[in-house]
């Protein structure tokens, strides 16, 4: 349809060429609009220039001209167009099309860009509109030469389901060879469910040559993609001589319940592989625990009990706690209190992970062991069956307030394990201050406990992360606490809006507006914009882009005139997503 409408536009500029000299205002804005329609800008802009000479007091024609201005990559010259129209009309800032149109060739030109930073800042800005114009944009984005921004426009191309899009994840699929990109391409496929490219995630399970995590993301795709699978397809992937696709046979298994591969997984517990053994006891654990006779049960796993291999043993020890906790019980304090931190820890996460069936050793193991992040893990589950609340909170303060080295949530070794651990976090080039990022959100998420069962050093540890400097990271990691927490925690972020402290004002601010509470806070946003560094300055155009209230409009016409382009940009996303609301 859309090509049939160009077909016939492209019939009847040519006939306006034979009007009389003295063409119309209405025809010569008719003419600019088909010309745009075609994305032939050159010839809108010509077309413009003209009209606008013709009537330069029309506000229409203005209108017009800025557009083709916008559209041509002369964003400067659009925005000083602007301000002379607003001049005569001040209500143009009203001009809801004109603003977008304006925002929009901000952003195209910004894409444009040979700066690697200001095409991410573009690419972030148009994904952020949500609009479907930002399509063609992440496809030319996931066509670029820096791998960082192929990335990220791949990650966001997963929140949309346009079919140029998974064309380009389909050739990405094929062509990619960097490997933090391709694992994003790997995340896409699953996203979008994508079942054309279910062999191609087949192959990379199967492949030994490919990496561990490579291996896991694509079965995790293969789980999102598959809509079910019968127990025959199921038993021919247990005897699959790749490990990877046996590995898929135990999760498919567990995540579509598959009752009739009962005993296909359980001969998997005794597998040459580690990882499926393990995928194999989890299985058992949440799906086939009522379909096996106890005996058997405790046959199949106290075999494992044993495991050379660590992660094998331990979670091994977790499903005897869910069969015979008294079984489980000696296994779990071997490794608890055992001499090699890392399985001290993943011990202490399966023992969490087993409910409230080996309570009475969780108290033992919070009073006994000399390992803080044992206690803490252990203090976790404990919590989790409001068991020792006000001993665990004491043990979750403590930690907080005295261990410096910073934290992760590790589920490597099993899934099923969230295990607070010392951070091995890596650098990535996606994401600015990434580990020290993932530390504060894992911080919060223990205040966020303390919250949940009302203890009120939680209010106090969340005063000091937002007195922290960190920007970009507390403001964002105390939103995620307070979605969690209760109504007590976001009164202490109001009253700060109050403090001396411009700084912790300003990250108040920001918090509310992550949370869907800022509408009380733009003019506060805007005021503290004009004081504020670069980088303070793009979080508060973030918040004001999420609030999305019409009274920022004027504020953000004004920030188009920044002299730096990533500020530019930020502005012009944030006035769609502030029209669109």
């Amino acid at each position: 349809m859309r090509f049939f409408w160009r077909f016939l536009i492209a019939l009847w500029i040519p006939c306006l060429a034979f009007a009389a000299p003295g063409i119309s205002e209405e025809d010569g804005i008719r003419r600019v609009q088909a010309h745009l329609l075609l994305e032939d800008h050159d010839s809108a802009l010509r077309e413009a220039q003209e009209l606008y000479e013709s009537f330069p007091q029309s506000r229409a024609v203005g209108a017009a001209y800025i557009e083709a201005l916008a559209s041509s990559g002369f964003e400067a010259n659009a925005l000083q167009a602007w301000n002379r129209l607003s001049l005569k009309y001040p209500d143009l800032v009203q001009d809801r099309q004109l603003l977008e149109e304006l925002s929009w060739g901000i952003l195209r030109k910004g894409i444009e860009s040979n700066q690697y930073a200001i095409r991410l800042s573009a690419l972030i800005g148009a994904y952020l509109t949500r609009d479907v114009r930002a399509v063609k944009m992440l496809v030319r984005m996931m066509r670029d030469s820096n791998a960082v921004v192929r990335s990220v426009a791949v990650q966001m191309a997963a929140g949309f389901a346009d079919a140029p899009l998974k064309d380009e994840i389909t050739r990405l699929m094929a062509e990619e060879k960097i490997w933090f990109t391709r694992l994003e391409v790997i995340k896409a496929a699953g996203a979008l469910r994508m079942k054309e490219l279910a062999p191609q995630l087949q192959a990379i399970v199967s492949s030994e040559k490919n990496t561990y995590e490579e291996r896991q993301i694509a079965i995790t795709a293969l789980v999102a993609i598959y809509d079910r699978i019968t127990a025959e397809e199921i038993r021919k992937m247990t005897e699959s001589s790749r490990a990877g696709i046996r590995h898929l046979a135990c999760q498919l298994a567990s995540h579509f319940q598959v009752k009739e591969a009962r005993d296909d997984i359980v001969r998997l517990v005794s597998d040459s592989n580690p990882d499926v053994r393990v995928a194999a006891i989890n299985a058992i654990g949440l799906v086939y625990l009522p379909d096996i006779e106890k005996e058997k049960l405790q046959e199949i796993v106290k075999i494992r009990l044993d495991d050379a291999n660590p992660a094998v043993a331990i979670t091994a020890a977790w499903a005897a706690a869910l069969i015979d906790p008294p079984m489980s019980e000696s296994a779990f304090s071997r490794w608890i209190f055992g001499d090699l931190p890392e399985y001290r820890r993943l011990a202490a996460g399966a023992l969490a992970a087993s409910g409230g069936r080996c309570v009475e050793l969780g108290k033992r193991v919070l009073n006994e062991s000399k390992d803080p992040y044992v206690r803490v893990n252990v203090a976790l589950g404990l919590i989790g069956q409001r068991v020792e609340v006000k001993r665990c909170c004491d043990t979750i303060y403590e930690f907080l307030m005295n261990e410096k080295r910073m934290w992760m949530w590790d589920n490597r070794a099993n899934s099923l394990f969230q295990v607070l651990a010392p951070s091995q976090v890596r650098h990535n080039d996606q994401i600015p201050n990434y580990p020290e990022a993932m530390d504060q959100m894992t911080r919060l998420n223990l205040v966020s406990v303390m919250a949940m069962v009302e203890d009120s050093r939680a209010q106090e540890a969340l005063k000091s992360f937002l007195q922290k400097k960190t920007w970009g990271i507390t403001g964002v990691a105390a939103a995620m606490l307070l979605q969690e927490g209760d109504s007590g925690a976001l009164d202490v972020v109001r009253s700060l809006l109050e403090d001396n402290d411009p700084n912790v004002r300003l990250q108040a601010c920001l918090v509310l507006s992550l949370m869907g509470h800022g509408e009380s806070v733009v003019f506060d946003l805007q005021k503290a914009y004009v004081y504020s560094d670069h980088e303070r300055k793009l979080h508060i155009l973030e918040a004001i882009g999420h609030i999305g209230s019409a009274e920022s409009l004027p504020f953000l016409v004004g920030v188009l005139e920044e002299p730096f382009q990533v500020l530019r940009v930020a502005a012009a996303s944030c006035l769609i997503q502030s029209l669109n609301k």
